[in-house]
């Protein structure tokens, strides 16, 4: 037979050899060559499918740089639970992949966020209001006395624990305002206070009222 196969090569050993003719588990790694082991010892793509996998069998040490792709990544796959702390970097969000509607109320705190990281292009039209910016924001009656032409009146705010020294004071009459009153708000020493001040520049009295106020603190 050594005769046969050395003048026929590998075809005439396939004629010659068949299954019948090896025992069970009688080869060895050594028996078969490289390519062979190559071959069986690689995994056919698509043979490992979810059904072959237990929970929790893919670690992160078991999968190689760049193996997940988005296309791998089924919708909804993927929760909060799965990511580790500070997994994701900024290399790993293309630019406008997270839209507001992946974005849950309250999810992104001021510590998520870096110094300079939005700026106005973050920021849709009309998508901040006075109570996203200001430290303070709120409502006050003012009861003004009959004011004489000319005449001015001084009012108080208080906010107790406010610490709104050298802040700047925002105000807006919510209700109806006479024409011939001009009003000022301003800061002053004080931590707990503002001033506002109304001032007749008509002709006629403007009689007493009591008006509503809304207010904003910006930080100075």
């Amino acid at each position: 037979m050594a005769l046969f196969v050395a003048l026929g090569g590998p075809a005439q050993a396939e004629r010659l050899i068949g299954s019948k003719q090896i025992r069970d588990r009688s080869l060895q790694t050594r028996d078969l060559s490289k390519r062979a082991v190559r071959r069986l010892a690689a995994t056919p793509n698509g043979s490992i499918g979810a059904s072959k996998l237990a929970p929790a069998a893919v670690t992160t040490p078991a999968l190689a740089p760049g193996s997940v792709l988005t296309g791998s990544v089924g919708d909804n796959s993927l929760t909060a639970a799965d990511l580790a702390s500070s997994s994701v970097d900024t290399e790993e969000v293309a630019d406008n992949a997270v839209g507001q509607t992946e974005i849950r109320n309250n999810g992104v705190a001021a510590s998520e966020i870096a110094d300079n990281s939005i700026d106005g292009g973050e920021i849709i039209d009309g998508g901040l209001s006075t109570r996203d910016i200001a430290r303070n924001t709120g409502t006050f009656t003012w009861a003004i006395d009959p004011l004489p032409s000319g005449a001015c009146r001084i009012g108080w705010v208080q906010l107790p624990g406010a610490q709104i020294a050298g802040d700047f004071i925002l105000v807006s009459p919510a209700s109806a305002w006479p024409r011939d009153l001009v009003y000022t708000a301003n800061g002053t020493s004080s931590e707990t206070e503002f001033k506002v001040q109304a001032c007749n520049s008509g002709v006629a009295v403007v009689p007493a009222a009591g008006y509503l106020f809304n207010y904003a603190v910006l930080g100075g």
